[in-house]
């Protein structure tokens, strides 16, 4: 009988692990991870089946999904309760403008087809606009070319998800020849959003400790979201936490949300539980809350 206690008693001292709470997870990619071919290639399945498995894994109620049209179809039938669509575009030729270099759209655009694209948001298809891959394609954020999709996501009230920062070493010679840093800065998002007041934004790889800007960006304007990723994976962990301090201090944490950008679920969410500053409400927030607000899903982080 004592034994049995102590055996409780542990078990109720270690820690909860990733299954135990709801997550949504703002920057998830339906593509392939160093396979050829189409969706439905062996491989790029295998891959596919994978990646869903670990969102039921770790109990990620929702996943903000970009990728390629083809891509984006095969995945959601998968899994489509728990996957939130959204094109990724623009393209170059008519191909995602990474390393992934797959057709962006069926019909071989490097924009969607305006009135096929808002017949998708009509209907429930897509539920996102992005990853906007501009920086990848050399267009600038407020390049005319881009005024009506802005247009209809404000219009239909669709979040839409923005690539910022930077990228890969030698991206522009690597992959994308249209690429270039300067065109990440998200200082250059702000005439978009004087132009289109009403927009909900979520800006990607968000990070004050090179661009304090952002900062300033969401104080100025409240629609702003931000990701974090790939941050979590990539910088020393004391780095990540003063990352994630900055926004604390700035007292900005309710508009972070958590995104795994390819990451491990595992070493991603440990990432923002081993800082010990952050508290339990404000994890709650970054897993799960603040997206559901930024989403407009009221319900989904609750038990």
């Amino acid at each position: 009988m004592p034994y049995l206690f102590i055996l409780l008693l542990i078990q109720c001292l270690l820690p909860v692990f990733a299954a135990d709470e709801p997550v949504i997870d703002m920057h998830f990619h339906a593509w392939p991870r160093g396979a050829e071919g189409p969706p439905n290639h062996p491989k790029n399945l295998e891959y596919m089946r994978a990646r869903l498995q670990q969102l039921k894994e770790f109990n990620v109620v929702l996943a903000a999904t970009s990728g390629p049209q083809e891509f984006l179809d095969l995945w959601s039938q998968e899994l489509p309760d728990r996957l939130i669509l959204g094109p990724i575009f623009p393209c170059n030729d008519g191909l995602n403008p990474n390393r992934n270099r797959y057709r962006c759209f069926t019909d071989g655009g490097e924009f969607p087809n305006f009135a096929w694209l808002e017949a998708q948001y009509t209907k429930g298809t897509y539920q996102l606009m992005g990853e906007l891959l501009n920086q990848y394609a050399g267009i600038a954020y407020d390049d005319p070319r881009m005024d009506k999709y802005y247009e209809l996501a404000e219009r239909l009230e669709i979040p839409v998800t923005i690539h910022t920062h930077a990228a890969p070493p030698r991206t522009a010679s690597n992959c994308c020849p249209n690429f270039r840093v300067s065109l990440g800065h998200p200082l250059l998002l702000e005439e978009v959003l004087v132009r289109y007041p009403k927009l909900e934004v979520q800006i990607m790889h968000a990070n004050p400790l090179v661009y304090p800007i952002v900062l300033d960006m969401m104080i100025q304007y409240p629609r702003i979201y931000v990701d974090v990723s790939p941050f979590q994976k990539i910088l020393p962990r004391d780095q990540f936490h003063r990352l994630l301090a900055a926004f604390k201090e700035a007292r900005l944490l309710n508009r972070v949300m958590f995104g795994s950008d390819g990451d491990n679920y595992e070493s991603a969410l440990e990432a923002y539980r081993s800082a010990e500053f952050l508290t339990d409400g404000e994890l709650e927030g970054i897993f799960c809350r603040n997206a559901a607000r930024f989403l407009s899903r009221q319900g989904v982080c609750d038990p």
